[in-house]
């Protein structure tokens, strides 16, 4: 599990304690400011990119494979922020910036094996999906839209319904989701 070092003097450790458990070796400096109490934990995870980066969301590919809509592993994390927030500038992950006035829709707490990740629900997935259509291979579209067809009994349409009237082009994705789905 990758631990801060806030947390870690929170739960009464000094930088000295911090310090002699790296050097011991039940600690483990992922990246500064962050530990692993997993010693065979070398890869950056989506446990550790929610911790690093608390305001982001999982949304695009990597949502989709969280959830099980495509079989492949992305090649980088995408996550979505605020407008006019900071870049985050890693090679591993790619940014989206939102309007203010629907960023935090469908937004929940997934709890992994490792740690708890904010990410959107399949209901904002589904009208992600059809808004950034152009964005992504037409494969990929077509693996999701397959998988949302699938599934479509776990999905509340009443909350794709809600979440749309946030969207200035709401009415017209709602016609395309209620054609494909």
């Amino acid at each position: 599990m990758v631990i801060s070092t806030k947390e870690l003097l929170n739960n009464g450790e000094t930088e000295y304690s911090i310090r002699k458990h790296v050097k011991d070796g039940s600690l483990r400096q992922v990246e500064r400011g962050y530990f692993s109490d997993n010693p065979d934990d070398n890869l950056l995870d989506e446990s550790f990119v929610s911790k690093k980066y608390p305001s982001a969301i999982f949304t695009g590919l990597s949502a989709f494979y969280i959830y099980g809509l495509i079989d492949y592993i992305p090649d980088c994390y995408y996550l979505a922020t605020e407008q006019h927030s900071f870049p985050i500038r890693r090679k591993d992950i790619k940014q989206s910036y939102q309007d203010k006035s629907f960023f935090t829709i469908g937004v929940k707490d997934m709890q992994l094996s490792d740690g708890i990740i904010r990410i959107y629900d399949l209901e904002r997935l589904l009208i992600e999906l059809f808004r950034l259509k152009e964005k992504y291979p037409r494969e990929v579209f077509y693996e999701v839209l397959s998988s949302f067809r699938k599934n479509k009994n776990q999905i509340d349409f009443y909350k794709v319904n809600q979440y749309l009237k946030s969207f200035s082009n709401g009415n017209s994705l709602l016609l395309k989701i209620k054609e494909a789905i």
